[in-house]
């Protein structure tokens, strides 16, 4: 049978569910991916155990790990080498730790306050032109996030900056014109980071003190390439919001019966509840892996040491026994008392598109800045006067995905 990485190169978010169907497997199956046997996990019991969360250890360190879980060519080129991605144990909790620090409710409120505005100037103006969404999310997201992390740029800078990043994250799918630019951007990016830190460190460069730049400048020990590895892990994922951002636009102008409670400075409820549905329908990745270190079972099937361990992130979002009528896109699934209401999910064993498991392990520390950059993008969308023009296709086969044309808008 055709390994589970060949399927993910050729059918992207499908390739789970078409390998599942080939071996006959259930909700959790072993499966081979890069040549090797793994197992992939699909229930909330499985989620538990992917994040070293299982019933009978909870919390026990070492039952999975995320060195060398992901081949380091894809690694290396979104994450960056050294980051907290790819650490384990204390080593992983005090860096994590740092960088949650960061990522704190103010940095959330200004990068979501600053992101919006940005937004607002050029989507806002009733003046006929038409707008890329995609692009100018990328801008705004990108901007706001280098200003936050204390990187001071003039506009046109910034853009540029902003797109090489968003070139990082559009080639990690592995499609090879992309693969071979997303390269070149991680490279120059890389190479910039360490040079600001550098630049801080040596009384050339004024950081404002509580900005990341200076925190990881002046305040650790890292090395200046890995403190640049993880200031640029806080401003590229923030970039790479604009892919959930264009689909929620493209969402609401789908669904336009959502445009006035979206538009109400007052209905924050709302907003998240459309900020959880765009993620649940359209999440950033088909799936995510792990490593188990010891010998063990998840759902019943064996999973050895070394082996690894693949989360089915489209099939525990689109599952029927978590989600009545999964396929539909309904935000009020998150306003009836359900699974997923407020901030922070009733069971993040099933919500997972940006992981699961405590927020202290492995799940995204920027979890809560996606949710208030998506609630402040569609805020702004749902008050200015714009008409859709071109929502585009959407393929599944490529990774990350996004609507073809980055859905075209026009300023009426």
């Amino acid at each position: 049978m055709t390994d589970l990485a060949l399927l993910l190169a050729r059918h992207g978010y499908d390739a789970v569910a078409r390998d599942r169907a080939a071996r006959g497997g259930g909700d959790s199956y072993p499966t081979r991916l890069l040549g090797r046997r793994a197992v992939v996990v699909g229930t909330p019991a499985g989620v538990r155990a992917f994040y070293a969360q299982d019933d009978d250890a909870p919390g026990s360190p070492g039952r999975v790990r995320r060195r060398d879980a992901v081949p380091a060519p894809l690694a290396h080129l979104l994450f960056g080498r050294g980051a907290v991605h790819a650490l384990d144990d204390g080593e992983h909790d005090r860096r994590k730790a740092l960088l949650r620090g960061l990522v704190g409710t103010d940095a959330v409120r200004e990068v979501a306050h600053g992101a919006a505005e940005r937004l607002q100037r050029r989507v806002a103006v009733p003046n006929g032109e038409h707008r890329v969404l995609a692009d100018e999310l990328v801008d705004a997201y990108g901007a706001a996030a280098l200003h936050w992390a204390g990187v001071r740029l003039p506009p046109r800078q910034a853009r540029r900056t902003s797109r090489r990043l968003a070139g990082v994250v559009a080639g990690f799918g592995f499609q090879p014109v992309a693969y071979a630019r997303a390269w070149r951007h991680r490279r120059w990016a890389d190479g910039w980071a360490t040079d600001l830190v550098e630049r801080v460190r040596a009384g050339t460069l004024t950081a404002s003190p509580q900005t990341p730049l200076a925190v990881l400048a002046r305040r650790t020990e890292l090395d200046p390439r890995t403190a640049g590895v993880e200031l640029l892990n806080l401003v590229r994922p923030t970039v790479a919001v604009a892919w959930l951002g264009t689909f929620a636009g493209r969402a609401l102008a789908l669904h336009p019966q959502w445009r006035e409670r979206l538009a109400d400075p007052g209905d924050d409820a709302a907003r998240l509840a459309f900020a959880h549905e765009v993620r649940r329908a359209t999440p950033f990745v088909p799936a995510l892996a792990a490593v188990r270190t010891t010998d063990g079972e998840v759902d019943g099937v064996p999973v050895a040491a070394g082996e690894r361990m693949v989360l089915d992130v489209m099939g525990l979002l689109r599952h029927p026994d978590q989600w009545r009528d999964p396929g539909a896109f309904r935000p009020e699934r998150f306003l009836e008392g359900g699974l997923g209401q407020g901030r922070e999910p009733a069971d993040p064993a099933v919500l997972v598109p940006q992981g699961g498991g405590p927020i202290e392990g492995h799940r995204c520390p920027g979890e809560d800045l996606a949710l208030a950059l998506l609630g402040s993008t569609v805020e702004v969308l749902a008050t200015a006067r714009v008409e859709p023009v071109d929502l585009g296709e959407v393929s599944t086969r490529r990774i990350p995905t996004l609507p073809r044309g980055g859905v075209l808008l026009r300023c009426a």
